[in-house]
């Protein structure tokens, strides 16, 4: 008796479990209108990198986890235009273009942002290839001659050094430049009978103003008149002396 109500106990919750599952509806990343991004990452056999690796859609608004294997699958995704793109540590991938439209249909392109209307068409499922190993550190700069060599300054010096070189070569050949060289090197050359005054006298001269010349002595007052004139009456009284002295010889 037991026995025949607990066979008949099972046989209804089977029923009612199947009846249950067979009403709800399935849910499908299709019948929600979200897709999946499907590829695989292809790196060197005996490489190890597959666990820091992770691939980033939109820069991370999704993000999907390899397999050993190197095949990944990110579901959940609408229809859209996203960038697909893998980071890892030790490789360098290149990013694609992955477009789904309502439909449901999906066609991969190369990133392009120097010119986005040009399309090249890529083959779906993708397919990541290293490309390099991603540098973190920048390399010293190592001495070279030829950085002397285009330092401004060492041009400035070296220019006026050619001229001396070829300038003297060319008035060798030309008689004219020679002549005109020789009196720019007169000029130059410091006149022995003339010679050059000091630049400090120059200047005390022009700054100085033009020398003052002293006005002269103007002798006024009676003191004077009466010296002048006791003068001129002692040298008017000599010649009278001798006319009286030569009257009494004759006489």
């Amino acid at each position: 008796m037991y026995n025949i109500l607990f066979i008949w106990l099972t046989v209804f919750t089977v029923i009612v479990h199947s009846q249950s599952s067979h009403d709800s509806p399935a849910i499908t990343s299709e019948g929600n209108g979200s897709y999946k991004i499907e590829g695989k990452i292809l790196i060197p056999p005996g490489d190890n990198s597959l666990e820091t690796t992770r691939v980033l859609i939109d820069d991370g608004q999704y993000i999907g986890i390899p397999q050993v294997d190197g095949t990944f699958v990110v579901c959940g995704i609408p229809s859209g235009s996203y960038v697909v793109s893998v980071v890892s540590p030790l490789h360098v991938f290149e990013p694609v273009r992955v477009d789904i439209n309502v439909k449901g249909k999906i066609r991969a392109r190369k990133v392009n942002h120097i010119q986005p209307g040009e399309v090249v068409t890529m083959k779906y499922p993708l397919n990541f290839e290293t490309h390099g190993i991603p540098n973190y550190f920048q390399k010293r700069e190592v001495y070279r001659l030829t950085d002397v060599i285009m330092n401004p300054m060492f041009l400035t010096l070296l220019v006026p050094l050619l001229l001396l070189l070829v300038l003297p070569k060319l008035a060798s050949t030309d008689p004219e430049i020679q002549r005109d060289f020789q009196q720019a090197s007169n000029m130059l050359q410091p006149n022995f009978n003339n010679p050059i005054p000091d630049i400090s006298d120059v200047f005390a001269n022009f700054l100085g103003g033009p020398k003052k010349s002293k006005p002269p002595q103007i002798q006024g007052g009676s003191g004077g008149g009466s010296s002048t004139s006791g003068s001129g009456g002692a040298v008017s009284a000599a010649p009278k002396r001798k006319t009286t002295d030569q009257t009494k010889r004759k006489s």
